[in-house]
């Protein structure tokens, strides 16, 4: 018997997690800020591909709905009241906006993985808040806000972290050699825009002097290896080497190793003085 309570209130716990309640408006207008988003005619195709990846576990009528409310989204290139961040890491916080017209009006926040999100009162600017994530979302995600018969959405990539791995790091009288082995995510600012290329930055520590010197390069290409050389910018003595790589939004360090570089030292500026 305590067997089958069991299997009863978990049947009944699971269908109350995986419900979801998706309430977009058929007039909701869609806004694109970039030139990568998805069209409004392709937002459904690009979001259920969004959740694929885990088997879409949500109930299937409620997500029909949705999915059918999609193909009447409004086109609204140039008109938009929600702003959110463009790139999003799954699984991470983020805050939306609701530019309004009004002070003091309930705003309901929703996006496309868990539908309504909460509500927030519009502040003396106009403007309401409210944090969320896309935890199983990866690929293209649907924000919206709604008063009455007010109705705003916009696309979001989400997406994971760069990722950076040491290759080798080495010093040669005060000559610093470096190499990192590097990826950014598909969904990334720099794997979407072109005029945005991955940045890995090599951050070199004087630890006499606590100064620090930086020299990076650039590619187009999402994953690869980077490499430099620097010169001690303070002489001899000990340096701690790093390298972050950057997508555009979102970066990941990895430490290279601490050195020692031969020579006299020598201060890096005037008014510089040892630790």
């Amino acid at each position: 018997m305590k067997k089958g309570i069991f299997l009863l209130s978990s049947l009944l716990l699971s269908n109350y997690a995986l419900a979801i309640s998706n309430d977009l408006p058929s007039h909701c207008e869609y806004g694109r800020q970039t030139h990568y988003d998805v069209s409004y005619e392709e937002v459904a195709s690009a979001i259920e591909d969004g959740l694929k990846t885990y088997a879409n576990p949500y109930d299937f009528n409620s997500w029909k709905d949705f999915y059918d409310s999609m193909s009447n989204l409004l086109d609204s290139f140039d008109y938009l009241r929600i702003e959110t961040t463009k790139h999003v890491l799954q699984g991470s916080s983020f805050r939306a906006k609701g530019n309004l017209f009004d002070r003091y009006a309930y705003v309901h926040f929703h996006n496309s993985e868990k539908g309504f999100i909460g509500k927030d009162k519009s502040n003396l600017d106009a403007n309401s808040y409210l944090n969320m994530s896309f935890d199983k979302t990866y690929g293209y995600g649907l924000v919206w806000i709604t008063r009455d018969n007010l109705c705003s959405a916009e696309g979001v990539w989400v997406q994971k972290n760069p990722t950076a791995s040491k290759r080798s790091a080495s010093v040669s009288g005060q000559t610093f050699s470096a190499s990192v082995s590097y990826a950014v995510d598909k969904y990334s600012k720099a794997a979407k825009d072109n005029n945005t290329p991955v940045k890995v930055t090599f951050i070199l520590r004087s630890d006499l002097y606590g100064t620090r010197s930086y020299k990076s390069t650039t590619s187009t290409a999402n994953s690869g290896v980077a490499n430099i050389t620097m010169k001690a910018h303070a002489g001899g003595g000990v340096y701690d080497l790093s390298a972050i790589v950057y997508d555009g939004n979102y970066g990941k360090s990895v430490q290279l190793g601490s050195f020692i570089a031969s020579g006299d030292r020598e201060p890096p500026c005037r008014e510089c003085q040892p630790n």
